[in-house]
């Protein structure tokens, strides 16, 4: 009976249609990643990876300041906009998010270019890195309006353009390009050919952004007007709790890189692109979720937000489990996809595995509390977990290595998983968690 009614729900037929169209694209960009992944460790090593993983942490860090949390906080301003048909104030809040990351982009590509090499010998401890920080300042701009064109696509519930914009398109030029220069023998950069990957993928991106969302010709216009305070105002919790998360993943691979080797951190980057299969459906739930976690909480409609947390974590718990068991289980075996010398890193596997299993059934906690105005809470929720992740890392990685920063990643992400769950009981009035037979 609850099958047959869930079928006649509305709002259970979208979230899941919504999220069967983005975990296709999104586990079709990922299986595109992970075939290159083993292109790359196959053909030039975990060394080689290692430096391509690095260069890829380096652009994800320097990137944080000039997308300053837009990635999050277009979602949450342009989902309120399009509920009150404001279609000019829309355009007019992209256009002041554009130029504003643009302005402080050129800032950053500046002193990537004069400290290149000081970055690449004094701090990474990589001289081979200095050229693929110049190639960084080259990506950043198109990286950035990659962001917020997935953004608004995400808003306005495109999924699946959204999925392809962040990554799907790249993750296809980027494995088109390594065949291809492979098989007419040219040896290259293989952060430059991510380079020329993103740049191609912005095109189309430009292109299908102004076909599919004519936000100039609406006139339509209410009393809801975003200055460049209020956008920031919002933006900036977003910034520094998604800066924190990201700076606590890539973190682990900054200092395996300072006290052990680039062989290290090629093999841990393995053991987390592979751990983040089993957060997938959580990235593909989330995709759809989001924007619908905005329209009810600017209805005030909290019995149609905890309806939506609940059956989105459903969702993310039978179609997650599955894939857990199989990487946990079969994990060596996994691993040595990418060459018997990665076959070690399967205890850093299992604690990464086990960790995303609890943020997977924890629900969408972290977007729950930035669409719903708490994003100052999960901000410090997530500093707090930052330190917790640094510090265990320090004490960690020197004696264990790569199985150090997996048990340090593991426990940051379970306490801010399980913080944020009484956070929200507490706020909302609702659990987010889901467990069978425990919880409804």
């Amino acid at each position: 009976m609850k099958v047959f009614n869930n079928i006649k729900d509305k709002n259970f037929i979208e979230l899941l249609k919504g999220s069967s169209i983005s975990l296709v694209v999104k586990v079709s960009a990922m299986l595109l990643s992970y075939l290159a992944m083993l292109f790359i460790t196959n053909y030039y090593g975990a060394e080689e990876w290692g430096i391509y993983s690095l260069s890829f942490t380096v652009l994800s860090i320097v990137i944080l300041v000039p997308k300053f949390g837009f990635e999050n906080s277009i979602v949450r301003i342009v989902s309120e906009l399009k509920i009150n048909n404001n279609s000019i104030e829309i355009f007019s809040v992209l256009k002041k998010i554009t130029f504003f990351s643009l302005s402080i982009a050129i800032v950053v590509i500046l002193i990537l270019n004069v400290f290149h090499e000081s970055l690449a010998i004094k701090v990474l401890k990589e001289p081979k890195m200095s050229y693929n920080i110049q190639l960084i300042s080259y990506i950043l701009i198109p990286s950035l309006f990659l962001t917020i064109i997935s953004a608004t696509f995400q808003a306005y519930k495109k999924t699946m353009l959204f999925m392809l914009f962040q990554t799907g398109l790249i993750n296809l030029f980027f494995l088109f390009f390594l065949f291809f220069l492979h098989l007419l023998n040219i040896t290259k950069n293989i952060f430059e050919i991510y380079v020329y990957s993103t740049i191609l993928a912005l095109i189309i991106g430009v292109f299908t952004f102004s076909k599919v969302l004519k936000l100039k010709k609406n006139t339509q216009k209410n009393n809801i007007i975003y200055s460049y305070n209020k956008i920031l105002n919002v933006s900036f919790p977003m910034m520094l709790s998604g800066s924190f998360a990201l700076l606590m993943g890539w973190s682990d691979i900054l200092m395996l890189s300072y006290y052990k080797t680039t062989f290290d951190v090629g093999v841990y980057n393995s053991t987390l692109r592979l751990a983040a299969l089993s957060g997938v459906v959580l990235i593909a739930v989330n995709a759809i979720a989001t924007p619908k976690f905005v329209e009810y909480y600017a209805k005030k409609d909290t019995k149609g937000l905890e309806d939506t947390v609940k059956k989105s974590t459903k969702i993310i718990f039978f179609t997650s489990t599955p894939i857990l068991l199989i990487l946990i289980f079969f994990s060596k075996q996994i691993l040595s996809f990418f060459g018997d010398e990665f076959i070690i890193g399967y205890l850093a596997l299992t604690y990464l595995c086990i960790s995303r299993f609890i943020n997977g059934i924890s629900g969408s906690v972290g977007y729950i509390m930035q669409m719903t105005d708490q994003q100052s809470i999960y901000q410090n929720i997530i500093i707090i977990a930052f330190f917790i992740n640094l510090i265990l890392n320090y004490i960690l990685i020197p004696k264990i290595g790569f199985n150090g920063a997996a048990i340090a990643s593991s426990i940051a992400m379970v306490f801010w998983n399980i913080t944020l769950v009484f956070i929200i009981k507490r706020k909302l009035g609702f659990w987010t968690i889901y467990i069978p037979f425990i919880t409804k």
